[in-house]
């Protein structure tokens, strides 16, 4: 089964102008907002990716911003001196893209710390329609059960002052993954769903797993576009 581009901008278009992603430290948050950069601008949206995330120096949105910019992908992130800058800064341009409706908006948000930035303009992001995904790793830090990513899922929503509205499942260990992490974080997720009411908005999995995956969830394959150091 490969990734069919029209389904998905069938699907997308249907959805919000803004896509804002949460979690926890290691949920994947970057590497899902870049792969869904690539998708939409592939599909045929002019999309725009903007970098909030404050807490991992070495491996945030702006590290892909070349290769983004090389397939279409606008990239909003602070400039300069000031983009490697573990700060609270607005970057530059974003209030233009926040109210242009001729692109569908990603931005990649860290946890609590990166999400009390995202506060200064929840206003703006909720008038021009939005959702907000809590993505989810239960390999990672705070995530390892439903009372766990409840938590943090509320930690969040009290530091942005926005709602979350739809949960991803992204459980993984790199290379690593197995089909059994991959349903043990559904298996979660899905639990969060049912306490909170949250529809899944996508299982998200390894793209060499995705062709022989079964499942009755709708899929999102993910290219690891992140080099860390230990892979040297």
């Amino acid at each position: 089964m490969s990734f069919d581009y029209n389904a998905f901008r069938q699907t997308e278009e249907k959805a919000p102008h803004i896509t804002v992603l949460v979690g926890e430290f290691g949920s994947g948050k970057t590497e899902l907002a870049v792969n869904l950069a690539s998708y939409m601008q592939k599909s045929g949206m002019k999309t725009a990716v903007v970098d909030m995330d404050l807490a991992k120096p070495y491996f945030r949105t702006r590290e892909h911003k070349e290769r983004l910019e090389n397939e279409g992908v606008t990239v909003v992130m602070p400039q300069g001196a000031l983009a490697h800058a573990d700060l609270p800064i607005m970057p530059e341009g974003l209030t233009r893209i926040l109210f242009s409706h001729d692109y569908r908006v990603i931005i990649d948000v860290g946890g609590s710390k990166s999400a009390i930035v995202l506060g200064q303009v929840r206003d703006r992001i909720r008038d021009n329609g939005c959702e907000v995904l809590l993505v989810v790793n239960i390999c990672r830090p705070f995530s390892a059960d439903a009372t766990e990513v409840l938590a943090a899922m509320r930690n969040i929503e009290a530091a942005s002052g926005l709602a979350v509205t739809g949960l991803v499942s992204n459980t993984n260990l790199g290379a690593e993954t197995t089909t059994e992490h991959v349903n043990a974080g559904l298996k979660v997720v899905r639990e969060v769903s049912e306490l909170t009411g949250l529809p899944l908005r996508w299982l998200v999995l390894p793209d060499w797993m995705y062709e022989g995956f079964q499942s009755d969830a709708p899929m999102l394959p993910l290219s690891p576009r992140t080099f860390y150091p230990w892979q040297a």
